[in-house]
Formats: structure tokens, sequence, C-alpha cells
């Protein structure tokens, strides 16, 4: 730890003293001329101190001292999020694999034997604009069920929250594409199932 020393330079006035003496008219003894030499000795001495420059002294601080040093805040900016590569990835499974089980949710299918396989891709810009409409089945007898059921589901995403592109992705446009198959059980999509990794250039 940094211990904190108050530094300062003490700095003195110098004070002229003036020594009135009293002067009788008659020529002063050899004494008195004496003692006037040694007063005036003295206070050319006083002088000469007081005209030294005084020493820089360093003190340190105590913790009993009243006297403390002043505290500086450390002013923190509040950085905008920025997704790392993984972190870009894991965003874009969890968004693909949320599209694709709400398009699963929101398609109301009329009874349709089991096993068929229904599929679709669209793309979608940054702004949630739904474009290329696609979708079709792999028995071809049920593609118009795609076309009627599936197609205006997706289209009615245009502008939707669910559309809205992973927090610091610096895409403006991805394609979408998934299916289903028709089965007894329903099993929903996870992020697992998806491999979308965003390289993003800093």
């Amino acid at each position: 730890m940094h211990k904190t020393v108050l530094v300062y330079d003490s700095s003195y006035k110098i004070i002229e003293h003036n020594i009135d003496t009293t002067v009788e008219k008659n020529i002063p003894t050899v004494s008195q001329t004496q003692e006037l030499q040694k007063t005036q000795q003295k206070v050319e001495t006083t002088t000469q101190k007081q005209n030294q420059t005084p020493k820089q002294t360093t003190v340190k601080l105590n913790k009993d001292s009243k006297y403390k040093p002043i505290e500086t805040k450390k002013q923190t900016l509040t950085q905008p999020k920025t997704l790392t590569e993984q972190e870009e990835e894991i965003e874009w499974n969890k968004w693909r694999s949320n599209l694709q089980n709400q398009i699963m949710k929101d398609v109301k299918l009329p009874i349709i034997p089991q096993g068929t396989v229904f599929k679709f891709e669209f793309d979608v810009d940054m702004y949630g604009k739904v474009s290329n409409v696609q979708t079709m089945s792999l028995t071809h007898e049920y593609t118009p069920y795609a076309i009627q059921y599936i197609a205006p589901v997706i289209r009615s995403y245009q502008g939707h929250s669910i559309l809205n592109f992973p927090q610091g992705s610096k895409r403006t446009q991805t394609h979408v594409k998934g299916g289903w198959k028709i089965a007894q059980s329903a099993r929903y999509s996870t992020p697992k199932d998806y491999n979308d990794t965003e390289q993003i250039k800093k």
C-alpha cells in the first residue's frame, strides 16, 4: 500500500529588531563601547540565521492525526455491452431455437399423418423485416398445407420482438431455416441444436 506523506516548506518572516540606545552627551566609556559592540554582533548573528533558507521537511501522517489526506474518488464509466465471439455464438443459437419453437407453437395444422415433415426458410434483417418466405413438405401433397398454415405465421412476425437480433450483433441480415416432423409426442429445439458463430472484428 502507498503511504500518504505531506511535504511542506516552512517560510519564516524576518523580523528586524530596532534597538534603541540612549547616548549620553558625554563620551562613552570603554566598557560601554564594548557592550555596544557585543550587542551589535548578537543582532548580526541573529539576522544571518534568520536569512538562511529553511530545510524542506517531510512529515508522515499518523493514523491519529486530525489532518487526513484528501481522498479522490475514481470515476467509473459504464461501457456499453459488447458480446465476445463465444457469447455471440450462444445468443444466436438461443435466438434460432426460440424462433423455431415459437413457429411450432403458433402454427395450427389440421390432422396430418405421422411422419410428415415440414420445412421453412426466410430472411430477416436487423429491423425485423421478413422476406423470401418459403414453406414446403417433403411429402409433396402436403406442401399446400405448409403454404396455407406455416407461411402466414412467419409473415405475422414482421416487426415482432422475437425477431430482434441478439444485443451486440453486427449483422444486418440473417437467413433462417427450420422444420419439424409430425409425431405422437412433441419435442422442441434447444440452443445445442444450432452452430451459428458470428465473427466480430475489433
